[in-house]
Protein backbone atom coordinates (compact mmCIF):
# COMPACT_ATOMS: atom_id res chain seq x y z
CA UNK A 1 0.00 0.00 0.00
CA UNK A 2 2.69 2.72 0.51
CA UNK A 3 4.27 1.94 -2.72
CA UNK A 4 0.31 2.99 -4.21
CA UNK A 5 0.24 5.95 -2.06
CA UNK A 6 4.03 7.01 -3.02
CA UNK A 7 3.32 6.77 -6.95
CA UNK A 8 -0.14 8.68 -6.37
CA UNK A 9 1.44 11.38 -4.68
CA UNK A 10 4.14 11.44 -7.06
CA UNK A 11 1.47 11.54 -9.68
CA UNK A 12 2.26 8.37 -11.70
CA UNK A 13 -0.65 7.34 -14.16
CA UNK A 14 0.88 3.63 -14.17
CA UNK A 15 1.33 1.83 -10.99
CA UNK A 16 2.90 -1.29 -11.42
CA UNK A 17 3.38 -2.55 -7.72
CA UNK A 18 7.04 -4.29 -7.15
CA UNK A 19 7.26 -8.04 -6.29
CA UNK A 20 10.31 -7.69 -4.40
CA UNK A 21 11.95 -10.86 -6.57
CA UNK A 22 14.13 -8.64 -8.18
CA UNK A 23 14.95 -4.62 -8.48
CA UNK A 24 13.23 -1.84 -10.61
CA UNK A 25 15.43 -2.03 -14.24
CA UNK A 26 14.76 -5.68 -14.28
CA UNK A 27 11.14 -5.53 -13.81
CA UNK A 28 11.59 -2.99 -16.64
CA UNK A 29 13.39 -5.18 -18.52
CA UNK A 30 11.25 -8.09 -18.05
CA UNK A 31 7.64 -5.45 -19.52
CA UNK A 32 9.74 -4.10 -22.12
CA UNK A 33 10.14 -7.75 -23.19
CA UNK A 34 6.73 -8.74 -22.87
CA UNK A 35 5.17 -5.78 -25.11
CA UNK A 36 8.20 -7.05 -27.47
CA UNK A 37 5.86 -10.62 -27.39
CA UNK A 38 2.95 -9.09 -29.13
CA UNK A 39 5.10 -6.25 -31.21
CA UNK A 40 7.13 -9.30 -32.69
CA UNK A 41 4.75 -12.00 -32.36
CA UNK A 42 6.98 -14.32 -30.25
CA UNK A 43 4.37 -16.66 -27.94
CA UNK A 44 3.67 -15.14 -24.61
CA UNK A 45 6.17 -14.84 -22.00
CA UNK A 46 8.18 -15.97 -24.43
CA UNK A 47 11.21 -15.46 -21.65
CA UNK A 48 10.85 -18.92 -20.44
CA UNK A 49 10.16 -20.54 -23.97
CA UNK A 50 13.33 -22.66 -25.22
CA UNK A 51 13.44 -20.84 -28.52
CA UNK A 52 13.50 -17.21 -27.25
CA UNK A 53 15.49 -17.53 -23.14
CA UNK A 54 19.16 -17.13 -24.63
CA UNK A 55 17.80 -13.97 -26.12
CA UNK A 56 15.82 -12.62 -23.76
CA UNK A 57 19.31 -13.28 -21.20
CA UNK A 58 21.16 -11.31 -23.85
CA UNK A 59 18.26 -8.36 -23.77
CA UNK A 60 18.32 -8.46 -20.06
CA UNK A 61 22.18 -8.10 -19.99
CA UNK A 62 22.04 -5.16 -22.48
CA UNK A 63 21.78 -1.81 -21.84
Amino acid sequence: ARFMVESLERGDFYIICPDNDVDRATDEKRMAWAIGDIIENRPALSRWHANHADSFETFLKSE
